[in-house]
């Protein structure tokens, strides 16, 4: 195990009841043993935090991490990367599944040729079913990266929780989360990541359930949040000039 690379994942947990748990079974399962999890408790009044607890107790590779008050995702990612002992790192979103393939793929995904950012393929409810047909390792351009870091629903896209990042790019160019965002801190964390990286690898198989879980912060955007978002947008404009 020492001979393989340790990737460290980040996983906020705030209010998740029954859903951390499934989340946190699935990476307990994981196939490939060089790992550390963070499972970052956000202040949480239901419970969860002392789901949190429980899960570290059944493996040394989890450990528990309790804020003392509300933070947001953008500071418990942030936490994550500062900590990390991995030379790669992943974040999970505490209501989200992964399979038991999940972390042994990104690892792979570094080892295909220089690489700075890995993707693989996800399911988000109904709308990416078709995901995943394709198999095997791409290597993909700086700008078409970009370009699908910017689109819409690529298979791709602009999330960190189906990709892995080398942490000492993130360290090296102070790449962080924005934590005055609430919205679309994702996209340009991505984008930031992208832009500052060398070498990017996706397989379209699907390793990452996305869980459409009512309350989630997606489905309760308000306008502020949005217009932050088209804001966000504007910015990855700007940085995908520079490439």
């Amino acid at each position: 195990m020492a001979d393989e690379p340790m990737i460290t994942v980040v996983v906020p947990t705030y209010n998740l009841g029954q859903f951390f748990k499934d989340s946190a079974e699935s990476l307990l399962k994981q196939d490939y043993p060089n790992f550390e999890v963070f499972l970052i408790d956000d202040a949480s009044t239901d419970g969860t935090g002392k789901a949190v607890d429980a899960v570290a107790a059944q493996d040394e590779r989890f450990h528990a991490v309790h804020f003392p008050k509300h933070e947001g995702v953008s500071v418990a990612r942030n936490y994550g990367i500062d900590h990390a002992s991995g030379e790669f790192v992943t974040f999970v979103d505490g209501d989200d599944q992964v399979k038991p393939a999940f972390l042994r793929m990104l690892v792979e995904g570094f080892a295909q040729g220089p690489a700075d950012v890995v993707t693989v393929g996800y399911t988000w409810g109904r709308w990416f079913e078709s995901h995943g047909a394709k198999q095997g390792w791409q290597a993909v351009s700086k700008r078409a990266m970009f370009d699908a870091v910017r689109a819409r629903g690529d298979e791709i896209g602009g999330y960190v929780w189906n990709k892995a990042f080398r942490v000492s790019v993130l360290r090296d160019k102070h790449i962080r989360y924005d934590e005055s965002l609430t919205l679309a801190e994702d996209l340009l964390f991505t984008t930031e990541a992208v832009v500052a990286g060398d070498g990017f690898w996706f397989n379209p198989a699907v390793l990452y359930d996305k869980i459409n879980r009512p309350g989630s912060t997606i489905h309760s955007a308000t306008m502020a949040m949005r217009q932050k978002e088209q804001a966000v947008r504007r910015q990855m404009d700007a940085l995908g000039d520079k490439i």
